[in-house]
């Protein structure tokens, strides 16, 4: 048994979500959707943030629905890196995971999007697609991690990395999105945590969402 540590890259995840992004503008023309970039005000921006964090909330409900302990499951916000991130603290099963990676892209992503284009709600449709944007590198890992028959899932302290424990040789799966950063034996120390806090906000998120909701008063105000 082998732990296989991944790194996220972060360059060619950003890209990739343009690209879905694109893809889901022209899906979006295409079924008639008029995009109203007026509709792209400060009160946009304050509740997208909240739609990320309900992402993540939704990742931390898919794991403890498939097993994994509420006590174990923490949430991190790090704007500097364009991320928000879930971190369930412990070794899961695949199917727990593939459950966590699929939740927030279905729920708050594919479903919402369809509702918003019938009934033809703007900021729906809008963050909908902001969703399925960030969503793009969960179902990238789902793609990679289905594929391995046998393999249980495993977080490290760092926020853009994550662990793969499993007999199969990993080393010929190659992927664009996060390089191998560490094979070794299986230890099951290796995966004793310790103490965190159970939310995370880093010092630049911090600043960056006080000028988020700084500009979001003053908006108010002067309408």
């Amino acid at each position: 048994m082998k732990s296989y540590v991944y790194k996220f890259n972060l360059v060619s995840a950003n890209i990739f979500s343009l690209i879905i992004l694109a893809v889901m503008i022209i899906i979006s023309f295409l079924l008639g959707f008029e995009f109203r970039l007026e509709e792209l005000t400060i009160p946009f921006y304050v509740i997208l943030i909240l739609y990320f964090i309900l992402h993540e909330i939704l990742h931390g409900l898919g794991y403890m629905v498939s097993g994994a302990s509420p006590k174990n499951i923490y949430y991190g916000i790090a704007l500097e890196k364009g991320i928000f991130y879930t971190l369930a603290r412990q070794e899961v099963k695949k199917s727990c995971i593939l459950t966590s990676l699929q939740m927030p892209f279905t729920v708050i992503g594919v479903i919402t999007y369809i509702i918003g284009i019938i009934i033809n709600n703007h900021m729906l449709v809008l963050l909908s697609i902001a969703n399925l944007t960030g969503a793009s590198m969960d179902m990238v890992m789902f793609i990679f991690i289905a594929r391995i028959k046998e393999v249980r899932y495993s977080e490290t302290d760092a926020n853009d990395e994550f662990v793969l424990i499993t007999k199969e040789d990993l080393k010929k799966k190659k992927s664009l999105f996060f390089n191998l950063k560490e094979v070794k034996d299986y230890k099951k120390e290796d995966f004793i945590f310790k103490k965190a806090k159970r939310i995370v906000i880093t010092k630049t998120s911090w600043i960056l969402l006080i000028i988020m909701f700084a500009l979001l008063i003053v908006s108010v105000f002067l309408n």
